[in-house]
């Protein structure tokens, strides 16, 4: 019994523990299934949170699709994140700048005004370390509180968030714009916390992802719309040029007929509109008033696809009256190289063309203007010369410029005109005067200028105007007259002496003659008497000599012939110059007769003679020449005390030590001497200079130190001949082709080229042999003749002409000098068999010189 008792109790003691197994399974199982239970209900949660947030970002998305501004998009954005995903700030950062950097454009959740005003100006450099991780595949950057990542760490002030998260928006190797999302320190707890947990990411992830397609969108909606103002713009802006230009603009088919045309292009074809014009002109190509060849030339460049510029013709009008225009056209074709029109513009040039005629004129005169025209800046520094004054002072145009007048400046001119002249001009007014200026080469020159100031249009002085007159010559003549003035008063003088004087010695000779009578010639007051006597006769022969200069000699003139009275003077002539003088005579074959007294002509051959020899110490040559001369106007112009007409030329020229300027100036005057006290009475030349011009003559002296004296004395042709005389003819002046004139005189060059102008040559001027040598070697200035001056100061005509014959063999010359042609070549300055003009020349002579140089006629060769 007790084993039933003892086996039902394992029995129940078995089936109790299976019964607590069963249980703690059961109950295991319903703690399971709670757990499942609470699983599904938190993934219920979850999912409908996830759910809501979809619903938001469905609706978002629509509100985002609908903004067509940026701002729109961050304000929404910034409201789903505090309202959708609780966090407590946001900072949107935009592009900005051409560097890539990115500034605050976006803001939420900030209330302190302090805060707001910090991250309102925060910019982050593209170059900023803390974006590197972001530009080198990292999604996001992530900022927890417990951070301790340097740049992480240092950005939380700059953005006044102590946990944040940071991303990108669009892509992300060049993202458009950055996203920060986080909580402040203070308030973190209140908010979603930044920890960087899945559905965190996901749900920032899932905003991001519409951001950038949002934005993206935008910035290319904002790009386009951009892109079609701007063509709305231009096509306005082009419209608007199109209408209101004032040059032509129209389009036309191949054929011509309008297509369109602005409001200009109809003025200029002298239709009233746009609209007239393209139905009234057919053929605008027959508008165009040019040949057939240039029209044929235009259609042909532009059929074969070229472009025309600046075409310019004239255009008919609609009332058959002619307007310049400038025409430029382009052709446009298809993609079958066939013409489909051509655009063009039509300028209205006809003013210009009027203006330019003007400039042209006025550039003309200035260019060719017969006086210097000078413009300086109101420094007084040269902006412009004209031709005439590199011509005339030898300075080039780009020598010129920049440089002060003042570069012509001689030591002549005082400071104060220089004072007296800026004063005036800076005080706005004109300033007139006179000028001893300095040219390149050193000489001297006189003129008269008149400067100006030249204002704009608001009356501001900008330039000064020179405008300045070569006077050398006007100088030189005042200078001749003076001196004829001059000479004429003494002779006046010396003549009312020497009658005076001669009474007196009237009496003093009558009176010693009859003293001499009561004395008897052995007596010691015979021999008083002898003395006073002769000195009377010598002082009577002064007197005679006197009133020869003054021209009141008494005097038996008639016709001679000048080549029969020098050689029957030769013989005396021989005796008074001496053995170691050579003495040459050279008479022109049917001289013209004279009108003058042979005793005269005796004295004048005598005194020249002896002049001569005295200059020649140490022996030496004098060479007479006669000639028959005629004298014409332009001569006369530049030798005051000739006339015009026919001459008989007396030549006297020796090979002595010559004069200088100031001695020529002086050498008729009575008593001027240059010898010795005790060898000259200082009356010879004046005596020479009375005769000729009681006579009705003129004299000229060349003469240069070392290279001897010629005297030219003119005596008038006599109406009568002593002898037959050929008639004078005048030969037909006229000459083409360019003449090389060098001469160092001023005056003579001047009187020179003039003649060589009005006979028909073409003239280039140099003032030295230098200049000369340096105009032949430049190869493209063609020279005809040279026509040159014997001796200049350095290189002489014979020296110079050898150069230039080394660079122009056979180059034709005319040599020319105040000294005989018979001198010339004793002295070798010139070679013998070369074309010589003496000086002083007229034009028929001139003419027929240069005419034998050009054909190598040997009668004007030495």
């Amino acid at each position: 019994m007790n084993e039933n008792v003892r086996d039902e109790v394992a029995r129940e003691r078995a089936e109790l523990a299976a019964l607590r197994v069963e249980k703690e399974m059961l109950s295991s199982q319903v703690k399971r299934l709670v757990r499942a239970e609470s699983k599904l209900y938190e993934y219920q949660e979850q999912l409908d949170i996830q759910l809501k947030q979809y619903k938001e970002l469905y609706e978002l998305n629509k509100r985002l699709g609908a903004s067509l501004e940026l701002p729109a998009i961050f304000e929404q954005a910034t409201a789903y994140i505090i309202n959708n995903l609780g966090y407590e700030r946001v900072l949107f950062f935009q592009q900005s700048g051409s560097a890539g950097g990115f500034a605050v454009c976006a803001s939420d959740g900030y209330y302190d005004p302090r805060e707001l005003s910090e991250v309102s100006r925060l910019t982050v450099s593209r170059s900023d370390p803390l974006l590197a991780p972001l530009f080198h595949g990292a999604e996001y950057l992530i900022c927890t509180e417990n951070c301790r990542q340097p740049e992480l760490s240092a950005f939380r002030s700059r953005v006044q968030m102590d946990e944040y998260l940071l991303h990108p928006l669009g892509s992300r190797e060049h993202p458009v714009a950055l996203l920060a999302v986080g909580n402040s320190a203070p308030n973190a707890q209140h908010y979603s916390r930044v920890s960087g947990s899945e559905g965190e990411l996901v749900g920032i992830g899932n905003l991001v992802g519409l951001l950038s397609s949002a934005i993206e969108n935008q910035i290319l909606y904002a790009g386009m719309k951009s892109i079609l103002e701007q063509e709305r713009v231009a096509e306005a802006k082009y419209r608007g040029i199109f209408e209101n230009a004032t040059e032509g603009i129209f389009q036309t088919t191949p054929q011509g007929r309008f297509l369109s045309c602005n409001s200009a292009s109809a003025a200029i074809l002298g239709y009233d509109t746009p609209e007239e014009a393209i139905e009234s002109v057919s053929d605008i190509w027959q508008q165009i008033c040019v040949t057939s060849q240039r029209l044929g030339e235009l259609m042909e460049t532009v059929l074969g696809g070229g472009t025309v510029q600046n075409f310019e013709a004239q255009f008919s009008q609609k009332d058959g009256s002619r307007r310049w225009v400038r025409l430029s056209l382009r052709p446009f074709f298809t993609e079958n190289s066939e013409l489909l029109h051509i655009d063009g513009i039509i300028q209205d040039i006809t003013e210009g063309k009027r203006n330019e005629e003007s400039l042209i004129k006025l550039s003309q005169a200035v260019e060719q203007s017969p006086v210097t025209i000078v413009i300086t800046d109101t420094k007084g520094n040269i902006e412009f010369v004209n031709p005439k004054f590199t011509h005339l002072t030898g300075y080039t145009y780009e020598e010129a410029l920049g440089k002060n007048p003042r570069v012509l400046k001689s030591e002549f001119n005082s400071p104060g005109l220089y004072r007296e002249l800026w004063d005036t001009i800076t005080a706005g007014k004109v300033w007139e005067g006179e000028f001893l200026n300095k040219k390149k080469s050193g000489e001297l020159f006189a003129e008269h200028a008149t400067i100006s100031p030249i204002r704009n249009r608001d009356g501001v002085v900008t330039h000064y105007l020179a405008i300045k007159e070569d006077i050398t010559e006007r100088r030189q003549l005042e200078a001749q007259l003076i001196q004829s003035q001059k000479m004429e008063s003494i002779g006046r003088l010396a003549g009312g002496v020497a009658h005076d004087f001669n009474n007196m010695l009237s009496v003093i000779l009558g009176c010693v003659q009859l003293a001499m009578l009561r004395v008897s010639e052995g007596e010691k007051l015979w021999q008083y008497l002898e003395q006073i006597s002769k000195a009377a006769q010598r002082s009577s022969d002064i007197t005679r000599q006197l009133l020869a200069f003054s021209r009141k000699e008494i005097i038996s003139p008639k016709e001679v012939n000048l080549n029969a009275q020098i050689i029957a003077t030769q013989a005396t002539l021989g005796r008074l110059i001496g053995e170691d003088v050579k003495l040459s005579f050279r008479p022109v074959t049917n001289i013209w007769s004279i009108k003058a007294d042979p005793s005269q002509l005796d004295q004048i051959l005598v005194n020249l003679a002896v002049n001569a020899r005295d200059a020649m110490a140490n022996g030496g040559s004098i060479a007479i020449e006669t000639a028959n001369v005629h004298i014409d106007r332009t001569y006369c112009q530049y030798h005051l005390d000739s006339t015009p007409g026919d001459y008989v030329r007396l030549a006297v020229s020796d090979s002595g030590s010559g004069m200088d300027r100031q001695t020529l100036t002086h050498i008729f005057e009575p008593f001027f001497t240059t010898k010795e006290v005790g060898k000259g009475t200082g009356l010879g030349l004046s005596t020479v200079y009375g005769i000729v011009r009681q006579n009705n003559g003129f004299i000229n002296v060349y003469s240069e130190p070392g290279h001897g004296t010629t005297f030219q004395i003119y005596f008038p042709r006599c109406s009568g001949t002593a002898e037959i005389a050929e008639e004078f003819i005048e030969a037909e002046i006229s000459g083409s082709g360019t003449v090389l004139l060098v001469e160092d005189d001023p005056l003579v060059r001047e009187m020179a080229r003039q003649m060589l102008e009005e006979i028909g040559y073409t003239v280039i001027e140099s003032e030295t042999a230098e200049q000369a040598v340096e105009t032949c070697a430049r190869g493209e200035v063609q020279i005809d003749v040279i026509l040159t001056d014997v001796v200049m100061p350095g290189m002489n005509g014979k020296e110079m002409v050898a150069v230039i014959e080394t660079m122009r063999p056979g180059i034709k010359v005319l040599f020319m000098s105040g000294y005989t042609s018979d001198l010339v070549a004793q002295r070798g300055v010139v070679d013998a068999g070369r074309h010589f003009i003496q000086k002083p020349f007229d034009m028929h002579s001139l003419s027929e010189k240069i005419r034998d140089a050009l054909l190598g006629d040997q009668r004007s060769a030495l």
